[in-house]
């Protein structure tokens, strides 16, 4: 890998989220690009090739152009590969990441619709491993208990509650309707675990990434199972 373009994506990264919550600052970066590069390599030990460069970058760039913090017209991708051309990176991989940040995130997932999509981009995304431990290492540090701690700093962020039982999950929400209670800054933080993260580990793509998946969304449901004993007062 070339230490320099990864130094030098740090740097501009750190400077982009300098201003955002704790729930996506530079620890959940550093995490994400942690886990990211110990699913690529676990798959590299089951006989896979991944370009491990595209893995960090990608994974350093995975929330420029998040729509919760960006109301830009380019896409995220679009920021991610001028940067990167702009510091002498090699242009068809500056696209690749690229192409990768546009295609991690829930909502972007939930858009997804494969009887009417190209058949090449359905094919990429089925078959582009670098995606797949990037999504996978967001999903993961989503949920668990830095996902609790995520959720509830978010939810602390945005002013909506902690626990409202008078307001009912959207059960199978869409990608409109998840956009719509963004925008709306509306719903609860416990109903985010019914809506999104209780979901995130059945979406899971690699061996290990499902075996991390399996251990934290067993503690979330404990959690879960915990604050509904506690608000009837069960003992």
């Amino acid at each position: 890998m070339c230490p320099d373009i990864i130094k030098t994506t740090e740097d501009m990264v750190k400077d982009y989220m300098k201003s955002f919550d704790p729930s996506h600052d530079f620890h959940h970066i550093e995490r994400v690009r942690k886990l990211a590069m110990e699913l690529a390599r676990d798959l590299m030990d089951k006989g896979e090739y991944l370009d491990l460069e595209v893995v960090a970058l990608a994974a350093l760039c995975h929330d420029i152009g998040d729509p919760k913090y960006y109301q830009g017209i380019v896409t995220g991708g679009d920021i991610v590969s001028s940067f990167l051309t702009q510091k002498g990176y090699e242009t068809a991989k500056a696209n690749w990441v690229a192409r990768i940040v546009n295609h991690v995130g829930f909502r972007k997932e939930l858009a997804w619709d494969d009887a009417k999509d190209d058949p090449l981009a359905v094919n990429w995304r089925n078959t582009c491993l670098e995606l797949h431990v990037v999504q996978d290492a967001d999903k993961l540090d989503a949920i668990g208990a830095f996902g609790i701690m995520r959720c509830s700093a978010y939810s602390g962020k945005i002013n909506v509650p902690l626990y409202d039982p008078d307001l009912d999950p959207v059960h199978n929400i869409t990608k409109d309707q998840y956009e719509q209670q963004t925008v709306n800054k509306n719903g609860s933080a416990i109903n985010h675990f019914h809506e999104k993260l209780l979901r995130l580990s059945s979406m899971l793509r690699t061996p290990k990434g499902k075996i991390l998946g399996k251990q934290r969304h067993e503690f979330m449901e404990l959690f879960v199972n915990q604050i509904n004993k506690e608000y009837k007062m069960e003992s």
